[in-house]
């Protein structure tokens, strides 16, 4: 079977998921294309998506298209759900890059692009939006190669109001009765379609021999040789294959679809293993279900013991009877496991309204933990409440949401903050604690230098290492001074001596009581986490947003514009920056975005 997996990645706002509907209308894959300003995209299922209008989950659906079965990835463009994004990566064969024809590149457009590059994921760019009045479709070409480093191919030409020219083949497309492009014949703007072609035949010469002969010859060159000169191209690491189109009007779809199946190859699965766990999730009816890239192929006679494997449509599950190596599948029945791990930027504090649904609520935030890695939840054991933590406030947003609505739990929240952490700020000399509970004595030696760890004595058996890790974590974890974690301290055990019965629990004890007597509040310092910031806005707010970055005490390093939009690169403090989303497009008039390029700066 031959399989592809493709993921749409872009900045919030760029038509990813209108075109992930319209890709899937086109393949015949759904019967309507549903908007997502109406709420009636397929592929945002979540209540939270259809009020917001933007990708939470990474949505997943499958077509068929030139004998190939794709799965595709509609994955989140706003950035408190990036992790989402990663795993629909882990997955993909390769890339669509959607780039708005009106903003050009933004900055969780480059975001992307950095975070697929250093994943080593072949892409292909769309330019959307090329209908509205407002495209600069050719400004947007410059950008790629000024701001990607790359030389963009175009391969789709759009005429307004006419359809669209396929440069590979040199055909004109056209909407038909249904909506859906087919060839055409027409005259409309051909003298610029050729120019087009003339520079995919000059790139794809630089990757090919046999048709720099043919252009110094002034030879013809058939489509099949271009095809095969631009395959070579695209992986050579200097040039990007680009369409361009609307994908609200259907306008590049088929195009797009072409190329896809021309230049995205499966990547090769060496592993024996049945598969890799890239995400867990909820689906209604089922419950939690592992999403899962097989690595092999099997009938359901030789499925492991339990297992019951699914076809994924948006949140619709199909039960199949054979799976095949490089397919997607939802997969029950399966031992749940630690897939990844996310450092969450914001707490959170909450706590029941009612006491008699504490129970409730703690298994609903396990679910939701379960099933996203980018979310940690800690009991404060104190007075019963939790503390959330999570990626950013509309993620926090959409958590509160899913307790009442889906877990019917009512709970009262704090507002989003910024963990601070206690750091370690000078090395401290060993200190002696003497404990004795019962038979069991108990006498260790401890001292602490700045850096991360603990150093043990190899000839301790397993069990009392356990103890004293056990033991360290959770006082970093409770912290001194009541700020936050303990950070950036190593802990250097220099003697232990045990007496009668090996009571782990007496051990544990004597060590978390010597910590308490090792690390004192003025050997230690608070820092506040600070984060690598680009802002991009209209010039014309330019100095509102650099004023406004000055008040929240960000440091600005750099800004560069082009006339139209200005960028700012800064330094900021992360406890200001916890509404930041809303806040600039307030005072951008909804033209601003940005993104952190570095989750933390100490």
């Amino acid at each position: 079977m031959n399989i592809r997996n493709i993921a749409i990645l872009a900045h919030i706002d760029a038509g990813k998921t209108t075109l992930s509907e319209r890709i899937l209308w086109t393949a015949g894959k759904i019967s309507r294309a549903g908007n997502v300003e109406d709420g009636l995209a397929s592929m945002d299922y979540l209540f939270e998506e259809k009020t917001k209008g933007i990708t939470i989950e990474a949505g997943i659906s499958n077509f068929e298209w030139r004998d190939i079965w794709w799965n595709l990835i509609d994955a989140p463009g706003h950035i408190d759900f990036g992790m989402e994004a990663d795993t629909a990566l882990e997955a993909a064969d390769g890339v669509v890059l959607v780039v708005s024809a009106v903003d050009g590149i933004q900055p969780q457009t480059f975001a992307a692009w950095e975070k697929l590059k250093s994943m080593n994921k072949p892409c292909i760019i769309f330019f959307n939006k090329t209908d509205l009045p407002d495209s600069r479709l050719e400004e947007s070409f410059l950008e790629i190669e000024e701001q990607l480093g790359l030389r963009p191919v175009l391969l789709s030409w759009p005429v307004k109001d006419e359809g669209i020219w396929d440069v590979l083949s040199g055909t004109f497309l056209k909407h038909n009765a249904e909506g859906k492009e087919d060839v055409a014949s027409t005259t409309v703007e051909k003298n610029e379609m050729e120019m087009f072609r003339k520079e995919a035949f000059e790139a794809a010469s630089l990757a090919d021999d046999n048709i720099l002969e043919k252009m110094l010859a002034k030879q013809k060159i058939e489509t099949s040789e271009l095809l095969s000169g631009l395959q070579k191209l695209f992986h050579n690491g200097t040039h990007i294959l680009c369409y361009a189109g609307s994908a609200k009007k259907n306008i590049g779809v088929r195009s797009l679809l072409n190329g896809l199946s021309f230049f995205i190859k499966p990547q090769a699965i060496k592993s024996k293993e049945l598969g890799k766990v890239i995400r867990y999730r909820s689906f209604a009816g089922v419950g939690e279900a592992a999403i899962l890239k097989s690595y092999k192929n099997l009938q359901k006679e030789k499925f492991p013991k339990n297992l019951k494997f699914y076809r994924i449509h948006a949140q619709n599950l199909t039960e199949v009877s054979e799976i095949f190596c490089g397919d997607i599948y939802a997969v029950t029945g399966m031992d749940y496991k630690k897939i990844s791990e996310y450092s969450p930027l914001l707490q959170m504090r909450i706590e029941c309204l009612k006491p008699e649904d504490w129970e409730l609520v703690n298994e609903a935030l396990k679910a939701i933990t379960r099933t996203d890695h980018s979310i940690k939840v800690a009991e404060n054991t104190n007075d019963g409440s939790w503390t959330l933590y999570a990626m950013g406030a509309v993620q926090f947003d959409f958590i509160l949401s899913r307790l009442k609505r889906e877990f019917r739990c009512e709970v009262k929240a704090g507002e989003p903050s910024v963990e601070l952490k206690e750091v370690l700020s000078k090395d401290l000399d060993a200190v002696e604690n003497y404990c004795q509970i019962g038979d069991t004595k108990v006498s260790i030696s401890l001292s602490a230098v700045c850096g991360e760890g603990v150093e043990i004595f190899d000839e301790l058996s397993q069990e009392i290492k356990s103890a004293l890790n056990s033991a360290l974590n959770e006082f970093c974890e409770a912290g001194v001074l009541g700020k936050g974690s303990l950070r950036g301290i190593k802990f250097i055990l220099h003697k232990l001596e045990i007496s009668g019965e090996n009571n782990l629990a007496v051990i544990k004890k004597a060590c978390l009581d010597a910590a308490e007597m090792l690390v004192e509040p003025g050997s230690l310092e608070i820092y506040e986490p600070w984060v690598n910031l680009t802002v991009q806005c209209p010039s014309a707010f330019a100095g509102t947003v650099a004023n406004d970055l000055l008040s929240r005490g960000a440091k600005i390093i750099n800004s560069d514009g082009d006339g139209k939009k200005h960028r700012f690169y800064a330094n900021a403090p992360l406890s200001k920056l916890t509404r930041y989303t809303t806040e600039l497009l307030s005072i951008t008039k909804g033209g601003g975005n940005f993104y952190i390029t570095a989750k933390e700066l100490l």
